[in-house]
């Protein structure tokens, strides 16, 4: 059974590439029969309304030459050898556009089809028009006239445009026999084998274009199936033995639109045969080619929400789980939006919209909201500084603007502080990234406890240091490394000062531990005598 399949397969590729070929050939006899090479002449362009771009008289011409297929059926004419020529006549791009001048200098030139043309710029408005000169029937084809609008600076991109439209006019219209023939000599190892094919029995079928057009699309089909079978058996496997499931989903995400995608280019090949009139090719052509770059957008798209997806994955693992949370939705937004205009802009570039000045259009309204929600804008770039940097996470306590508090959430635009009172601050990421801020549970939670305290004069200090480190010892969770200690620090107005410090583990008992070894301190040194001084004032009374 799979070798009838393949088989089948064989069959219809060849049947198909024959058909393609086969009607190359078909096309490309009569130029092959009576012009060894066909020469195209591109004249100078008239400037109808004598603008001051004057420089577009050779210009649009070279645009177009560069948009024709040179090869060995297809000469275009030097530009020095057509001025040189026009200059010796004193023929004028407007005499060459508007009269028989153009088919007696195309025959000096031995030009088989002469291209003259002519722009207009009224205002903002650009006009460009094209005539066709067949040497040989003696008739004159126009062109439709190609209008754009001209925005600041994009004269030459809607020249270019413009040109490109003119030209692909030109190919489809007269030259499309040495375009097709251009195409089968690249594969020219396999163009004897194709002829033989066409003049077999079976080559017969192709001389019906309707038929040789549903071939051709039919061929594609069942190439986009095999593509599909391929990716799902083949590909498919060879994914499932990677490490990641990345490339899977990739495959699983691409396989139908892949599909389609080559289905629609069958189309856009099965035109050709068919012999449209210029207007209603270019229609099918464009329509055909925008759904192509939808379904590739799709794709695109899609592989970017799991690439973007899989990042915040592997990050947040090594730096916050929040990255994951905040910041890969915002990244997916973002790039599903640019995906999108990026997608519809060529999609309306396919129907001849101008699209540079709507890029300019959403670059002024992209700043005017810019500047508009800076503010806002500012918060989020803040709130996604702060969950890369690290700087705090949700349950650290940390002391800002004199206020203590342990961080609740860390969002994109706030970040919320709950104090020891059971009060919220909100403070907005653009400000909070500008403030000075202690965050207690860097670089670890452990914290040391300070507990100052003072005795009177007189008292024995070392007596004072080991009563009261006897009692910071007795303090639970109280590490012994770094070891407590009690440091005479000053000599006050009535008082020795001292300060007891000890570490513990966790950052969120200080105040607890603090209190615990207060009320130890103090009643140590009531129980060893050791007077704890009040403030008082001597007063020294002179009799006189």
């Amino acid at each position: 059974m799979k070798i009838i399949k393949s088989v089948t397969m064989i069959v219809v590729m060849t049947l198909l590439l024959s058909a393609t070929f086969g009607a190359h050939e078909l096309h490309a006899d009569t130029i092959k029969e009576a012009h060894p090479s066909a020469k195209v002449a591109v004249f100078r362009f008239y400037n109808y309304t004598n603008s001051s771009a004057a420089y577009l008289e050779t210009y649009l011409p070279e645009l177009i030459v560069k948009h024709l297929p040179a090869g060995k059926y297809l000469h275009v004419l030097s530009r020095s050898d057509i001025d040189a020529a026009m200059k010796r006549h004193e023929f004028t791009p407007e005499k060459l556009y508007a009269s028989e001048s153009a088919f007696n200098l195309a025959r000096e030139l031995g030009a088989d089809v002469a291209v003259a043309g002519r722009f207009l710029l009224e205002g903002k408005t650009f006009i460009l028009q094209c005539k066709v000169f067949q040497i040989s029937s003696g008739r004159v084809f126009s062109s439709d006239e190609y209008r754009s609008t001209i925005a600041e600076d994009n004269i030459l991109d809607v020249g270019a445009q413009s040109s490109a439209k003119a030209a692909e006019w030109i190919k489809h219209e007269f030259l499309s026999d040495v375009v097709v023939q251009l195409e089968a000599e690249k594969i020219s190892l396999l163009r004897n084998f194709f002829i033989k094919v066409r003049d077999s029995h079976i080559g017969i079928v192709f001389t019906n274009k309707w038929l040789f057009a549903l071939v051709i699309a039919i061929g594609f089909s069942l190439l986009a199936l095999v593509v599909k079978i391929f990716l799902e058996k083949v590909i498919m496997r060879l994914t499932q033995k990677t490490e990641t499931a990345v490339d899977d989903q990739i495959v699983m995400i691409a396989r139908a639109p892949l599909r389609w995608i080559i289905v629609a280019f069958g189309l856009k090949v099965a035109l050709l045969p068919l012999k449209l009139s210029a207007s209603i090719y270019s229609v099918l052509n464009h329509m055909i080619t925008a759904m192509i770059i939808i379904l590739a957008g799709y794709i695109i798209l899609r592989i970017s929400d799991i690439l973007i997806r899989e990042w915040g994955k592997k990050v947040a693992g090594k730096i916050d789980s929040r990255i994951n949370d905040d910041l890969v939705p915002l990244f997916t937004k973002i790039s599903r939006i640019f995906i999108i205009i990026i997608t519809a802009l060529l999609v309306l570039a396919q129907f001849g919209i101008e699209i540079a000045p709507l890029v300019a259009s959403l670059g002024i309204a992209g700043f005017a909201i810019g500047f508009a929600i800076k503010d806002t804008l500012a918060n989020i770039i803040g709130g996604i500084i702060l969950t890369l940097d690290r700087s705090f996470a949700v349950g650290d306590k940390v002391s800002i603007d004199g206020e203590v508090g342990v961080v609740m959430e860390v969002g994109l635009r706030n970040t919320l502080i709950q104090t020891y009172d059971n009060e919220v601050i909100v403070i907005p990421n653009g400000e909070l990234m500008s403030k000075k801020f202690k965050n207690y549970a860097l670089p670890n939670p452990e914290i040391r406890v300070v507990v100052d305290f003072s005795v009177v004069y007189g008292s024995d200090i070392a007596r004072v240091q080991e009563v009261v480190l006897e009692a910071v010892t007795t303090v639970s969770e109280a590490k012994t490394k770094p070891a407590p200690e009690v440091l005479f620090v000053s000599m006050g107005d009535f008082s020795l000062n001292f300060q007891a410090r000890f570490w513990i583990p966790m950052f969120g008992n200080q105040l607890m531990k603090k209190v615990e070894a207060t009320t130890k301190i103090y009643n140590a040194l009531n129980a060893a005598g050791i007077g704890i001084p009040f403030p008082t004032h001597t007063v020294y009374v002179k009799n006189d």
